[in-house]
């Protein structure tokens, strides 16, 4: 039987709202604007915890015309 073949990719699959910040050069209170108003999907961790896959981000991005710093 052939041995499954494992993908390791060190880049994380999800940022947090501090991460999205630094990146965007935002106000959390801005990033959470797009959370609230659905523009931004994310997953909810807890009661105030937010994470956000690099997916939605890099569509976010594109979408907005946003770019990373």
């Amino acid at each position: 039987m052939p041995s499954a073949e494992v993908i390791v990719d060190h880049a994380p699959a999800w940022l947090t709202v501090s991460q999205l910040c630094r990146r965007w050069q935002l106000d959390r209170k801005t990033v959470y604007k797009f959370i609230d108003a659905e523009l931004l999907p994310a997953w909810r961790v807890g009661p105030h915890l937010y994470r956000v896959s690099v997916a939605d981000v890099l569509h976010f991005e594109s979408r907005n015309r946003i770019l990373p710093k």
